[in-house]
């Protein structure tokens, strides 16, 4: 009996090891240090945001871009998406396309949420460009991941 209370208090009582990330407090600001899974799930879905984009053929100009908002659930489904910066109508229904035909992978394991709001520009100037950021999105009070994808026109 002795030993199976000893067993009990040692089970209740030892640390559990978890290895999981979560989304960072609002005001911590996450970078590839201290959040290394969303980080590098992040980075994957970049780059493969930019692989379409600089695949895709159509009619640019310098200066165009368009913006989309959307959920990623935690198997990779994007949903509730919607359009916050306009260009046009062609150019416009051609990134949601690009965005829609890069499906995101489901989420690693080690990340602690059930989804990620999204906010991801593409668009063309005098430069090329690849960003990653995390912020607080005050019209939603939630997080948002943005991703910003510039190619040389």
């Amino acid at each position: 009996m002795k030993k199976l209370i000893l067993i009990i208090l040692t089970l209740v009582f030892m640390q559990t090891v978890v290895s999981a990330e979560v989304i960072p407090p609002r005001g911590v600001k996450p970078t590839k240090e201290t959040n290394p899974v969303f980080w590098s799930y992040l980075e994957n879905y970049s780059n493969s945001l930019k692989q379409a984009f600089e695949a895709s053929h159509m009619f640019r100009l310098r200066g165009f871009g368009a913006n989309y908002e959307y959920i990623i659930t935690r198997d990779g489904e994007i949903k509730d998406m919607r359009n916050t910066i306009y260009q046009n109508e062609y150019f416009n229904e051609k990134v949601k396309e690009i965005i829609l035909s890069v499906k995101p992978e489901p989420f690693y394991k080690d990340m602690e949420t059930n989804e990620m709001y999204m906010s991801v520009f593409l668009g063309y100037a005098k430069y090329d460009d690849q960003r990653i950021s995390v912020g607080w999105h005050l019209r939603y009070e939630r997080d948002i991941f943005s991703i910003t994808i510039i190619l040389n026109k």
